[in-house]
């Protein structure tokens, strides 16, 4: 049943029900089943790839302005980047830029390319001394959550190193390991950075993570995480099937009996009504689905959790899955727990 169904259908349970209205309370119904338990669907499966280093050729700065000019060179090579296609390598304006090993780093934000030339945006302006004919960096530090609706994180794995990330690292513990930021390293932690705020971003208002030590070339990662889940926008949208559309109705006739009680007064018809009753019914009808559907929901749940067991490996009590790694030469069988 879509989204207009459901609305429909609530609309001719309470009368006077605006159609929009009804709308908002299917979602605010179903928002309410989201956030109720952990289901399947809100587990997610992703990945990042930590793009090679740019640093060809030289850029001009300018304390105080948020642009930095490329010479002939550097501008051929961002040139080159650009032209590759997305999301792997990461787009320019998703990664970051700084003018040695251990000076600020500046989210890009934009760019622009005049008779060859390119012009690089930066999220702030330029503190550091003006210079010409400088060395630069361009990498990236500052991950973007997989989705917008992103919650926590089960497990990031570098899956060359056959490396568990500490995904429970903060900025403060960084800061006090490396506050310059000058470790460029195999990536050991996964730290809450801040929202995406570039409105250029193909992320944006996405979560960002520091990745640390910093990498400087091509890894890839294996994320597995939570998701809230998201709200049914258009008329054609469908509930997944871990959930029925019977369960979110009767949470959605429960808010919509407690408005029309709440708003007898303005509707002479409806007056006779007992919403209090029929407020009652719902509640109970909807306890006995969730509890229904959770349960046949449960087994997916718990398979996520013991086949991905966060904590394993690096910084848990050992590794729960047996691996071999080509390329480091290194095996283990693993533990029974």
């Amino acid at each position: 049943m879509a989204l207009v169904d459901m609305a429909s259908e609530l609309t001719g349970s309470v009368p006077k029900l605006d159609y929009d209205f009804a709308k908002t309370l299917v979602n605010r119904a179903w928002a309410d089943i989201r956030r109720k338990n952990l289901w399947s669907f809100q587990l997610f499966e992703a990945n990042w790839i930590s793009p090679d280093i740019s640093n060809a050729g030289t850029v001009t700065t300018t304390q105080g302005l948020t642009t930095v000019v490329f010479d002939a060179t550097a501008s051929a090579s961002i040139a080159v980047l650009q032209a590759l296609p997305g999301p792997f390598p990461t787009p320019l304006l998703q990664r970051q830029f700084r003018i040695g090993a251990a000076s600020t780093i500046y989210n890009i934000w934009g760019y622009s390319i005049l008779a060859g030339v390119v012009t690089l945006t930066l999220d702030r302006p330029y503190v550091e001394a003006s210079g010409s004919g400088q060395a630069y960096m361009i990498y990236q530090c500052y991950y973007p959550a997989p989705m917008i609706d992103w919650l926590t994180w089960m497990s990031v794995r570098d899956m060359t190193n056959f490396n568990d990330l500490n995904i429970y690292a903060t900025r403060a513990a960084i800061d006090h390991k490396d506050p310059q930021r000058s470790i460029f390293y195999i990536p050991t932690d996964v730290a809450t950075y801040q929202q995406d705020f570039n409105p250029n971003s193909p992320t944006y208002r996405f979560t960002l993570f520091e990745l640390w030590g910093q990498p400087v070339y091509s890894l890839p990662y294996q994320l597995y995480g939570i998701r809230r889940g998201t709200a049914l926008v258009s008329d054609t949208d469908v509930l997944p099937v871990a959930v029925g559309e019977d369960v979110v109705m009767e949470g959605a006739k429960i808010k919509a009996y407690e408005w029309a009680e709440g708003n007898k007064g303005d509707m002479p018809r409806a007056s006779g009504s007992d919403f209090r009753f029929l407020i009652g019914n719902s509640k109970a009808e909807y306890e006995r689905l969730i509890k229904s559907y959770r349960k046949d929901d449960r087994e997916r749940v718990d398979n996520w959790f013991t086949t991905r067991r966060p904590g394993e490996g690096r910084w848990g009590s050992g590794v729960a899955n047996g691996y071999f790694n080509s390329i480091a030469n290194v095996a283990n069988p693993g533990a029974s727990w």
